[in-house]
Order: structure tokens, then sequence, then C-alpha cells
């Protein structure tokens, strides 16, 4: 190479100047074929939606020599510690987070894909605002039965960039077939078959591909934590997962259910000391690895710093609490929201306490994006995110179960439709949580002093008041006040 030497030839300024110029010219001619790309004029999105988990308890979530990925989420990223499902269900919760609007408004009331209208969702709102958007692993219940061919999948994918799904109402881990814009492939047991390794694959691979300056919403949503809890054939038996322990919190296999629904009341205790942790254990180090993958993409991408990550699951999951294991009772609708966006968020952990619900995120990456969802029944977060504020507007947040069904586990007894709400902070020292059953049973809980749902307030003299404006609250919702009614339901199903 030649030396230059200016020194003393010309001015400081001017060879400072060259040294730039030529410095640029250098990167350029050393470029791998192509300019480098300018950053996309928009956020990233990224949902993580798993299947089935409760938030607690913490040590499945924030052991960094367990699940490195997961920790950076619970330690270093945003929690909201009283994030709720709308309804404690996979295929109405799912319906709700894409539409932004409760089941009994997009008409998604039970694990049927059938009423979901994918026209009223967040797919062709940000794609009108040039994000390439992308569907990848289980979508709603229901999908093989209602959407049975090539013709009709195409019409359900129509506004995916990419929509590679688990083509089967509850989804797999082995032995499944996807469904993907250029056709259709079936994978068997292989270790590679598995439907998350598979995701991870398909993310990984959209990443690199698209263009840095077009913005991307991907949604990655695992069928771990549902079962039959099958993780990687590399975490089966893991040794991290062996000495978990197990989990038996305060309304673990309760003593007392005698203020509790019928149905609750007519299981007996169950016996165990605990409920064993390492099945989901295993399943969260799955995850933790599909999020490794993520990350690693969007870093080696250059997208990494402005990606609002986030991790969630469609509902909540009983282990034990109330004598129940399952779901889709008013006690498992609490779920893990975590969000990770180091450009805004940074690194240093932080806790939001506002209520939010699945209802929100439609509008919070609309917000991000530039669309609007007017119909959704939720609100942007971004206000929580960006530290901006610490509580929104609005009285209460809506769930329902509207049709009757079994419990999960034994069953001795059905359990009933219901509907109810969880206050927000407009009672400054308590959150209340609300249920009406289709029999005519109540709960009223105290979430602030009684977060277990341990002692049932609904009955007791002192708390007639809460329990007045708890019953106008819910009376608004089904007559069309408060919540929007917009449903084709006019009426309880039994």
């Amino acid at each position: 190479m030649v030396s230059l030497n200016l020194e003393g030839a010309v001015h400081p300024r001017v060879v400072v100047a060259i040294a730039l110029v030529l410095a640029l010219l250098g990167t350029l001619f050393n470029l791998p074929g192509r300019m480098v790309q300018a950053a996309a004029p928009k956020p990233d999105i990224v949902l993580f939606y798993i299947d089935d988990f409760a938030p607690y308890p913490a040590r499945l979530w924030d052991d960094p020599s367990r699940t490195p990925e997961l920790a950076r989420f619970a330690n270093h990223g945003l929690e909201f510690e009283n994030a709720i499902a709308s309804t404690p269900l996979c295929g109405p919760a799912r319906a709700a987070l894409l539409t932004g609007q409760y089941g009994h408004n997009n008409g998604v009331t039970q694990n049927d894909i059938k009423p979901y209208d994918p026209r009223n969702t967040l797919a062709p709102k940000l794609g009108s605002k040039g994000y390439k958007t992308i569907f990848i692993g289980k979508h709603i219940n229901r999908l093989d039965q209602v959407y049975y061919s090539r013709k009709r999948m195409n019409a359900l994918a129509k506004n995916w960039n990419r929509f590679d799904v688990i083509w089967r109402s509850q989804g797999a881990f082995y032995e499944w077939r996807q469904y993907r814009k250029s056709g259709t492939t079936f994978f068997g047991s292989d270790p590679t078959d598995h439907s998350s390794y598979q995701a991870s694959r398909r993310a990984v691979e959209y990443i690199r591909a698209t263009p840095r300056n077009k913005p991307i919403f991907m949604v990655v949503s695992l069928f771990d934590g549902h079962t039959p809890m099958t993780p990687l054939k590399q975490f089966e038996n893991d040794p991290k997962c062996q000495g978990i322990g197990g989990w038996s919190g305060p309304a673990y296999d309760e003593a007392d259910v005698s203020d509790k629904p019928a149905f609750v009341r007519a299981h007996d205790r169950l016996g165990p000391a605990s409920y064993d942790l390492q099945a989901r254990c295993e399943q969260l180090l799955t995850v933790d690895w599909v999020i490794g993958n993520v990350r690693q993409a969007l870093a080696d991408t250059g997208r990494q710093f402005d990606t609002l990550q986030v991790l969630t699951a469609d509902n909540g999951w009983l282990m034990g609490d109330h004598r129940l294991e399952g779901k889709s009772t008013p006690y498992s609708v609490d779920v893990p929201l975590y969000m990770r966006w180091p450009k805004v968020i940074g690194y240093q952990g932080r806790s939001v306490k506002e209520p939010v619900s699945n209802v929100d995120l439609a509008k919070t990456f609309c917000a991000l994006a530039g669309c609007s969802m007017r119909q959704g029944d939720g609100k942007s977060l971004l206000p929580l995110i960006r530290g901006n504020k610490s509580k929104l507007r609005r009285d209460f947040l809506w769930a329902e179960v509207l049709h009757a069904g079994p419990s999960y586990g034994k069953t001795p007894k059905a359990r009933p439709a219901w509907s109810g709400l969880h206050t927000t902070y407009r009672y400054d020292d308590h959150r209340w949580a609300y249920t009406k059953y289709r029999t005519g049973k109540e709960e009223l809980y105290d979430l602030t002093r009684d977060p277990h749902r341990l002692d049932n307030l609904a009955g007791k003299s002192a708390h007639k008041k809460v329990l007045r404006d708890m019953r106008r609250f819910w009376r608004g919702v089904w007559n069309g006040d408060g919540v929007a009614w917009r449903s084709r339901m006019t009426k309880w199903s039994g």
C-alpha cells in the first residue's frame, strides 16, 4: 500500500477530511457484494407465544444458568406483574390477541376458528404500514376442520407474507403437517421434525432473508406448554431440570374450598405434596433455545437494538391451585408477559403493576406501526413501556368463558359458563376480581391482599358496596355499556 505523508503540506482539517474519505472508500470496497442497508424506519416486533403457562413460579423464568434467554426477559426486561388473558382457553385467547377484541365481540368464544374473521386482525393493519408479516406455529383450534383445503387455507393466509402453521386443530410436536403458502410438508418423528425446531428454523430464515429496511412483525407461536409436553430430544431428562422441585404455592390443594363454586367443592384433596415441574421446565428449555436462535438472527442482521420482543402465553394453567389442574376457570387467567426493547426499555429490569390484558397487545403493536385498531377493546401499552405513565385510564379488564364444560383433570362436576372483571387502579389500594357464573354464584377477591384467591368476599357484609360496583360494571358489559357489545350471542350458552 502507498503511504501518503501529508503532514505540513496542507491544512490539518484537510488531512482529516481526506482520511475520512479514504476510510469510507476502504469500507465500501470491502463490502461483501452489496451496500450496507439502512435500518427500517419503524421498530421490528417479534412475539414469542407459548401454550398453557402460568407466570409462576419465578424459578422457571429467572435462572440464567438454566434458561439464559428467559432470564434476559425476567431480569433485564419489562415485566407486567398483573397480566391476564381475556379468556383462559386456547382458541379464544389467540383470536383475542390477533383482533384486540374480547371473544364476545370477535365471535370466537370456544376452541373453534369458524367465527374468526382474518380481515379483522393485525396482519392487514401492519402490512398496510410496510411491515413484513409472518406467522409461524400453532394458530387457532379446529384449523384443519374448518380450513380443510389449501384453497381455504390460502384465504386465511392472504394477509400474511409468510404463514407457516401447524395444520392440525390442537397442534403437535411430532407427526404433523405444515401449511405454507408455497406448499405443505409432513414432518415425522426425527429430532429435527419437532414443531418448535421447525419454528426456530423458519423464523431465523425469514429474518435473514428480509431486507434490513423492511420492518418485521413476526409471531413465533410454540406448542410448548401444552400436553403431552414433549421437549426437543436434546432436553429430555436434562439435568438442569432434575432438581427444580415442585410447585406448592399458597393455593395449592386448598384445604377449605367451602366458599368456592360447586365444581371446585366437588374435587377431593390432591394428596401429593406439590405439582411436579420437571416437564414444564424441559419445555421452557426448548422455548429458551428457540428464543436464543431468533435473538441471534436479529443481532446478526442489525435488528436487535430496535426490536420489541414480547414473551407471553395464550392462557394460564392451574398446577393444583384450589385442587384443580388445567384452565378455563377464572383462576387460570394470569399469564406471563415480558418485553425486551433495548432502544427504549434498556437493559435494566423494570416491572409494571398496572393490570393489562392480551387484548392490549394488538393496539400496542398497531401504535408502533402507525396504524389503528379502532374496533379493538384494549389499550396501547406504549405509555407503560416507555415509562411515561404508570396507569391507564380504564376501570376494569374483562374475562370470560361463555360455554359450560369440564374443568381439566378429574372432573366430578361440570364447570358452568362464567364472566367477570378485574379492576385496574380505580381503587387506589385494592385490585378486585369479580366473577359471576351462569348458576348465579358470585366470587369477589381482593387481589392486593389475597392474590391467590383464598377468601371469597362476595357474601360478606363488609364488602357490599364493592360488590354493588362490580355488579354494575358487569351489567354494563351485558347491556352494551362499558365494553362494546357487538356479538351475535345474545344470551349465555349453557
